[in-house]
């Protein structure tokens, strides 16, 4: 149970910062300065839409996935798990990141 909840938040704060990362590189423009109280914004408002549900989908599907023996091909499969689901997490809440921006737009205060 705890090796579960260890990869869950690690693979929770991974998801947040990839797609943080991600958002900030994508509106960088309309910001004038990309501010702590910015990063913190696109948080609350995208980051834990998207990973909440990703992680728990990676928990899942890491269930079978740890009768793989080798290390390296496990290695590399969880982490092309981990970004085919944040992929297609993002992607369901697309249209929803896409309307809360331009009503509630971070980067423009």
């Amino acid at each position: 149970m705890r090796r579960s909840l260890l990869k869950f938040l690690i693979v929770f704060l991974v998801s947040i910062t990839l797609v943080t990362l991600y958002f900030i590189f994508l509106f960088k423009d309309l910001a004038d300065t990309i501010t702590p109280k910015i990063i913190f914004k696109v948080i609350k408002q995208f980051a834990l839409i998207v990973s909440i549900p990703a992680s728990l989908l990676f928990l899942l599907l890491d269930i079978p996935m740890e009768k793989i023996k080798n290390l390296w091909l496990l290695l590399i499969t969880r982490c092309v798990v981990l970004f085919i689901l944040l992929y297609m997490v993002s992607g369901a809440f697309s249209f929803y990141l896409i309307a809360n921006s331009l009503f509630d737009n971070p980067f423009i205060e």
